[in-house]
């Protein structure tokens, strides 16, 4: 019997001192640092120091357009847009983010190592686009028309997933209403060239 009583005892004392080292103790204070924000101009330069010259930033504000990238000229059927090449994985995830808006007959190409299916969505966007699905063939694979921009209050997990058919190597993002104005059709054949 009195095996039995220091055993109990024994094991309500592991169990309090386990408790104390768990959950008996707060933890100590996490180690600090300060962190600024220095905005950018829209091609990467920083900007004035803020009020106590510090190199802190003004403002906080990140809506701004990304940078103008190297342009090349693109044709399906008789219409012809001058495009941005979007070729990095950095460049492709900005894409057409925070512009306030894209002049007539321009566009953007996505240009990707491998044809397959491109997915694509309007986070950041302040226009809305058709998106035009190029085949590694060099033709019209299909297209979304009217993509809108979302509200700024849209969180990532409701925008839409626009899904281009299996074979597509490029995209070409243009103002909303150009598939139907110029006439595009799949199977069009695109080119593109140097300007």
């Amino acid at each position: 019997m009195i095996v039995i009583v220091l055993i109990a005892i024994a094991f309500v004392v592991v169990i309090g001192v386990v408790w104390h080292y768990l959950l008996g103790i707060p933890n100590g204070p996490l180690p600090k640092a300060q962190v600024g924000i220095v905005a950018s101009s829209a091609y990467g330069a920083p900007s004035a120091a803020g009020p106590s010259g510090n190199g802190a930033a003004s403002s906080t504000n990140v809506d701004i357009p990304n940078p103008t990238l190297p342009e090349e000229q693109l044709s399906i059927a008789s219409a012809t847009w001058t495009v941005e090449m979007a070729t990095t994985v950095v460049e492709q995830t900005r894409g057409l983010s925070y512009r306030p808006s894209l002049a007539p007959d321009t566009g953007m190409l996505f240009v990707f190592p491998r044809p397959g299916v491109q997915n694509f969505w309007m986070k950041d966007m302040h226009f809305p686009l058709d998106m035009i699905w190029i085949s590694a063939n060099g033709t019209v694979a299909g297209f979304v028309q009217d993509a809108p921009a979302p509200a700024s209050s849209t969180p990532l997990w409701n925008l839409p997933i626009y899904t281009s058919p299996a074979g597509v190597q490029q995209v070409l993002e243009v103002n909303a209403g150009t598939v139907a104005r110029d006439g595009i059709r799949v199977g069009d054949a695109v080119t593109v060239r140097p300007l």
